[in-house]
């Protein structure tokens, strides 16, 4: 491989300048800001896997004959610097979220010393007037027909904001909706979901009675 092979191949798979640049100042990011690198990664992530899927390489392929020599068959120079991005950015994306984390923390604290105030400004009780989260955490990848979550009216690549009392601040890795299905199984849990930029709510009653597996019915990967 000469120079300008080697230059091109650099240029294919290095990580986008403007992510190293953005990781190096996250410390000062708003949630917004941290919300768009967060996508940003996800995509430079994708676009990795995809170089990957070209040659028939995951993460974890041999890159040597059982004899010990270099794959003649893949680019076994330009994997391996894939890779390592990969790796990379992985850590760089669970920085982005642990700090997303905090400062989700943060607004949903806030949201809760305003709202309490405002409830003693009105003389009222403050569990009257509960916390209305807006910030989706996860989104329905499958609905199945016929289920708890299809009669609940709730569809493919709805953004799931809350149900019950699970939101984004609070869900830990999704762990918690399972808790909260499980305590709630045969009684409505109240749904708040976006759907095309519109906030909807709707009823859930978790439920083995339907023909299918689970308690919902559909399938919830995290945002």
């Amino acid at each position: 491989m000469d120079e300008k092979d080697l230059s091109d191949l650099l240029a294919n798979v290095k990580i986008d300048p403007s992510l190293t640049s953005r990781m190096s100042q996250m410390d000062n990011f708003k949630l917004p800001e941290l919300m768009v690198l967060k996508t940003d990664i996800e995509a430079q992530l994708e676009a990795y896997f995809g170089l990957l899927k070209e040659q028939g390489i995951g993460m974890d392929s041999p890159l040597v004959t059982p004899d010990g020599y270099p794959r003649s068959d893949v680019d076994v120079l330009q994997i391996t610097m894939i890779r390592k991005n990969v790796n990379m950015l992985k850590n760089d994306l669970n920085h982005v979220l642990q700090k997303s984390h905090v400062l989700l923390n943060q607004h949903f604290d806030n949201m809760n010393v305003k709202t309490h105030q405002k409830a003693n400004d009105n003389g009222a009780n403050s569990g009257d007037q509960p916390v209305q989260y807006a910030i989706p955490f996860a989104f329905i990848s499958e609905v199945v027909p016929g289920s708890p979550s299809d009669k609940a009216g709730i569809q493919i690549n709805d953004k799931l904001i809350s149900i019950g009392s699970v939101h984004a601040a609070n869900h830990s890795k999704l762990q918690n909706i399972q808790a909260v299905v499980i305590k709630n199984e045969e009684k409505p849990l109240p749904v708040r979901l976006l759907r095309d930029g519109q906030i909807l709510t709707t009823s859930l009653s978790p439920s083995r009675s339907w023909n299918g597996k689970g308690l919902l019915g559909c399938r919830i990967q995290e945002l």
